[in-house]
């Protein structure tokens, strides 16, 4: 039964590539993406890993036995173990962009994220025009909270007009999402750093109140007509 369902997700799977329909789908919401590429919502079964593990024991070496393993793991919650997999896939296999969006969405650690961010700037250098890449790129680079720099890898593709017509507002939409992020995160650094310059002056007591402002030099010796009233303080 899995193995079907495992052959008609597979097929479907590259359906989807051979019609691009696969830049759509990584450029839709984390729950909608999960959704779509999960069997189902329910946790993987212990006959569904065994079988996985049996697949990447036979194959270890195969991009798709740690994905399909990964995709087991992600159902499952076990995140760590996911994004363990993911990586590997991407590891032997740097073009499979949709393990880099699945372990985007997977709450990566930082070792993994910049590991991967810069297997995807190295295959940039040989295919800078390529736009699940790119998109795979942004991806990873939001995760690290970098959204000026998403955005960035985005706009470099709609100038040089590498974004296919069928998914220029999707790209665009993207982009402003990942700009008033920016934005938002500069407003947000601009009031905390404010916040820290600012001098708090504690409430003055009373006595200084009294004193403020009332230095030696403005004191000035009372008037007091010679041999009426008091004598001055000073000779």
């Amino acid at each position: 039964m899995f193995e079907k369902r495992s052959i008609a997700l597979n097929f479907k799977f590259k359906s989807a590539i051979g019609t691009g329909c696969l830049a759509a789908l990584l450029l839709l919401s984390a729950n909608t993406c999960a959704e779509a590429l999960d069997p189902a919502k329910t946790p993987a079964t212990e006959a569904e890993f065994k079988l996985a593990k049996e697949n990447l024991a036979a194959a270890p070496k195969d991009f798709k036995t740690h994905f399909a393993l990964a995709e087991l793991y992600k159902r499952s919650g076990l995140l760590k173990d996911a994004v363990k997999e993911y990586s590997e896939t991407t590891v032997l296999n740097p073009s499979y962009y949709v393990a880099y969006h699945q372990m985007a969405f997977s709450s990566p650690d930082a070792a993994t994220v910049e590991a991967a961010i810069e297997r995807l700037n190295r295959l940039k250098e040989q295919k800078p025009r390529d736009l699940l890449l790119c998109v795979a790129l942004s991806e990873l680079l939001e995760q690290r909270k970098e959204y000026y720099h998403a955005a960035r890898t985005l706009v470099d593709l709609l100038y040089q007009n590498a974004v296919p017509d069928q998914h220029v507002a999707k790209v665009n939409a993207r982009i402003r999402l990942l700009l008033g992020r920016a934005k938002e995160m500069q407003v947000t650094e601009k009031a905390r750093g404010e916040e820290e310059d600012t001098e708090v002056v504690p409430l003055p007591l009373p006595e200084a109140s009294l004193r403020r402002n009332l230095h030696a030099s403005k004191i000035k010796e009372p008037k007091v007509m010679p041999g009426v009233g008091h004598a001055p303080l000073l000779p």
